[in-house]
């Protein structure tokens, strides 16, 4: 059993064929005579200005004159510093345990005491252990 090719168009879920190769004949066609006719490059002058071969570089410049290079650093990376190992023995340090409201009013309070410049020497940790406390 031989095998169908069946061309698909573009157009053939929207137009029937002939008239999907109207619009694209009229398209072409719009297209064609909307495209300006490019001018001879005689009647721009302009065009032949910016198409002017460029300059050559300049000549490289001896090697006693040029810059001179850093020296290259053959010396290993140091090795990390090692860090030590941390202690797990006691838990890090926590706030008492309050409500979501206690916590909120702490909060409020500990921002209108830094405001007010009477913070100084105190640190949120501790202004919260007693005031969760209380």
């Amino acid at each position: 059993m031989a095998e169908r090719v069946i061309a698909q168009d573009s157009c053939a879920p929207f137009l029937p064929r002939s008239a999907c190769a109207a619009v694209l004949v009229s398209l072409c066609a719009f297209a064609a005579a909307a495209a300006p006719d490019p001018a001879p490059s005689s009647d721009r002058p302009h065009v032949q200005q910016r198409r002017a071969p460029r300059a050559p570089p300049p000549p490289r410049r001896p090697p006693e004159q040029r810059a001179p290079q850093p020296p290259a650093v053959e010396a290993p990376p140091a090795a990390p510093r090692e860090l030590p190992p941390l202690d797990t023995s006691v838990p890090p340090p926590s706030l008492p345990r309050a409500s979501r409201e206690r916590m909120r009013q702490c909060a409020m309070q500990w921002m209108k005491i830094k405001q007010e410049g009477r913070a100084v020497g105190s640190s949120w940790r501790e202004f919260a252990n007693r005031c969760l406390t209380r």
